[in-house]
C-alpha cells in the first residue's frame, strides 16, 4: 500500500510540474520586418550581465526562460540599435514591427515603454520633441524600469550628456530603477566636472568576423579599453608594450579590448593580432566620429580607459608601468 501511495504521488508531481513550469515560464514571441542578420544579441542588464543569442527565421522567434527574480534585458542588432524588454515570472510580451519602430505588448514595463512609442511616433527626426516626450514619461513613471531604458536612450547615449539634467530627471526615480545597470553611467556623484565621465554607457561591437564580442568583465576583473590605429605609430608602439603586459595578470582577471579607430577594414585587418580571452579586437569604421570615442573626450592617440565589471572608470591614460603598478593595485 506503501508503495501504491508513493507511486500516485510521484504520478501527480509528473502532472503537475509541466503547469507549474509554465507559470513562471518568461516568454518572448517576435514579428520582426527588415532584419538584416540572422541573428540577434540578447544582452542581458539585470540582475546579472550575460548575453545570449536568438537565431530568427524569416523575423520570427520564441524566446524562453525561466527568471529567478525581475529581469532587463535588450535585443541587439547588427548596427547596434536596441530594443528593451522586461521580463517576470509567467510573464508573455509580444514584440513586432522593426528595430526602428518596434512595437510591445505584454506585461509589467513592457506596457509602458509601448506607450512611450506610440507618445513619439512619427516624430522620429524631431530631437526636442523626443527628448520633451521622454522627459514627460520619466518623470510620470518613477517607478517603471522602462524610465531607465528612455533616460539612456535620449539623454545618456549621447555625444554631450546633460549631466544636470540627467541628474534632475533621476532624482524621482525609486531606488531600484535608479540602481539598474542600464544607468550606471550616469550616477556620477554631484559637484564633478561635467566633463568627467565616471561610467562607460554600454556599446555593441564585433570582432573582425561579425561575432559580437563579450567584452564586459567578470565580477572583480577589469578591462582595458585601448583606442588606436594601423595609422599612428605610437599606437602600435603601445599595442606592443599593452601585449608583453599580459602575460603579467591572469586571463580572468585582466583583458584588453582594441578599439579602432580606423576606416579602412583592410589596414585594420593588416595590423590586427590574433583574438585571445584577453586580447580582442574590434573596428566600427567610423573614425573620430565614434560615439564612445566622442562621449569620452578621446582627442589623440594611444588612449585608454580602464574600468571594472560594472563599465565604472579607474583610470584614463594609463601606460607602461603607470598602468602595471595600477593593475597591481587593483589585483591581489
Amino acid at each position: 500500500m506503501k508503495g501504491r501511495h508513493s507511486l500516485l504521488l510521484i504520478l501527480a508531481l509528473t502532472l503537475l510540474l509541466p503547469a507549474c513550469r509554465k507559470e513562471v515560464k518568461f516568454e518572448l514571441t517576435g514579428e520582426l520586418t527588415g532584419l538584416q542578420t540572422d541573428r540577434l544579441l540578447v544582452i542581458y542588464d539585470d540582475p546579472v550581465a550575460r548575453l545570449d543569442t536568438i537565431f530568427p527565421k524569416n523575423g520570427t522567434f520564441t524566446y524562453t526562460f525561466i527568471p529567478d527574480t525581475f529581469t532587463n534585458f535588450r535585443l541587439v542588432n547588427d548596427s547596434g540599435m536596441y530594443i528593451p524588454i522586461f521580463a517576470g515570472k509567467g510573464w508573455e510580451v509580444r514584440l513586432k514591427g522593426s528595430f526602428r519602430h518596434p512595437e510591445t505588448e505584454g506585461d509589467g514595463p513592457n506596457s509602458d515603454y509601448r506607450d512611450f512609442l506610440s507618445s513619439i511616433s512619427g516624430h522620429e527626426n524631431d530631437t526636442a520633441f523626443l527628448r520633451k516626450q521622454a522627459e514627460t514619461f520619466i518623470q510620470s513613471h518613477p517607478e517603471s524600469f522602462a524610465s531607465a531604458y528612455v533616460l539612456e536612450q535620449y539623454f545618456i547615449r549621447t555625444a554631450n550628456p546633460d549631466r544636470d539634467r540627467i541628474s534632475r530627471l533621476m532624482e524621482p526615480l525609486t531606488g531600484r530603477v535608479k540602481d539598474c545597470r542600464v544607468l550606471a553611467p550616469a550616477t556620477a556623484l554631484p559637484g564633478e566636472k561635467k566633463n568627467d565621465s565616471r561610467f562607460v554607457s554600454y556599446f555593441s561591437c564585433k570582432d573582425r568576423n561579425g561575432k559580437y564580442l563579450s567584452w564586459n568583465s567578470g565580477k572583480e576583473a577589469y578591462t582595458l579599453i585601448s583606442f588606436w590605429a594601423s595609422w599612428d605609430a605610437a599606437s602600435i608602439s603601445e599595442r606592443d608594450s599593452l601585449f608583453s603586459l599580459l602575460s603579467d595578470f591572469p586571463e580572468e582577471k585582466f583583458r584588453v579590448l582594441n578599439f579602432s579607430l580606423d576606416t579602412s577594414r583592410e589596414d585594420w585587418l593588416k595590423a590586427c593580432r590574433e583574438d585571445s580571452k584577453q586580447w580582442m579586437e574590434t573596428c566600427d569604421f567610423k573614425g573620430w566620429d565614434n560615439q564612445l570615442v566622442r562621449q569620452n573626450s578621446v582627442a589623440r592617440l594611444p588612449a585608454n580607459l580602464l574600468i571594472d565589471h560594472s563599465r565604472r572608470i579607474l583610470g584614463t591614460g594609463l601606460h607602461g608601468e603607470a598602468l602595471k603598478a595600477k593593475l597591481k593595485e587593483l589585483i591581489k
